[in-house]
């Protein structure tokens, strides 16, 4: 794979991520806050509206990590806790709303901690 086929990957899975947060947070409030069908509370939105800006300002855009391995912690604390919850919950249950993309980003954060462990060890 050339320079240019990785950044187009990259950035299509930079892009696949501005899809997915927000269907992970609607899930995720549909659950746990007592919200009509297809609408968010308050939080949600708001959770929703910023970890997209936080998304569309993060400086490795093109070859970004995962945000719980990042040297830069952007989220403000009580936001990142928040979308942890969201993480938490909605994540194994992407298994069975993009089974594609649950298993595709398990095996990346798998090779991303090995990555991680290795470079350790390397030290």
């Amino acid at each position: 794979m050339n320079n240019k086929d990785a950044e187009s990957s990259n950035l299509k899975a930079w892009n696949k991520e501005k899809e997915l947060i927000p269907g992970m947070i609607k899930k995720y409030c549909k659950a746990n806050h007592s919200c009509e069908e297809g609408e968010l509370c308050e939080d949600c939105k708001a959770l929703t509206e910023y970890a997209l800006f936080r998304l569309e300002k993060c400086p490795f855009k093109e070859n970004k990590p995962f945000c719980s391995f990042c040297k830069i912690h952007c989220y403000k604390p009580d936001m990142r806790e928040k979308i942890k919850a969201v993480m938490r919950y909605s994540g194994p249950r992407m298994i069975f709303t993009h089974p594609v993309y649950a298993v595709s980003h398990l095996v990346q954060m798998l090779k991303y901690k090995k990555t991680i462990e290795d470079k350790r060890s390397d030290r």
